[in-house]
């Protein structure tokens, strides 16, 4: 028989465990969303769809590319990718990714190695590589938006 002491214990135990396994399956969320997020951005990418790409960022939105200046809000994105896309296709794939989310849940980081085809009009084709950080914030509707995005490209291999 247990006593009152005892039942009250168990109780709590039980309330703890619960509210833990609530945890990790809200944090299991939003790693799904942030991937999921982060998976929209690059096939829009793909497809040559800046205005969807751009739909994926946060009002405060900050790109932070190797050799160019920040690119700062969504209108900005979605112009420099227009401009990138009449100039070249891209085709963007993303190696092994991991992701990790803030305790809290209103963060989630995905990360991933990256290889950009590059093709001009006149038919030149280069690849870069590198990694790729792609930071979600949550927003004020429950949303993961892409609020930090950084791309840092690997040296060319030496011959």
């Amino acid at each position: 028989m247990i006593d009152r002491r005892s039942a009250g214990l168990l109780l709590a135990l039980a309330a703890a465990f619960t509210a833990a396994g609530c945890a990790r399956q809200a944090q299991g969320d939003v790693a799904d969303q942030v991937r999921s997020g982060a998976l929209g951005v690059v096939a829009a990418y793909n497809a040559q769809d800046a205005h969807r790409t751009a739909a994926y960022d946060a009002p405060d939105y900050v790109g932070i590319y190797h050799g160019s200046p920040n690119t700062v809000g969504p209108a900005a994105d979605e112009a420099g990718m227009k401009a990138e896309m009449a100039s070249a296709r891209v085709d963007w794939r993303l190696g092994k990714e991991t992701v990790t989310v803030a305790r809290a849940g209103d963060l989630g980081i995905f990360e991933a190695p990256y290889t950009f085809t590059i093709t001009m009009p006149q038919g030149a084709v280069t690849r870069e590589t590198g990694t790729w950080i792609a930071i979600f914030k949550r927003q004020g509707d429950g949303s993961m938006k892409l609020w930090r995005s950084i791309s840092s490209d690997s040296p060319a291999a030496k011959p």
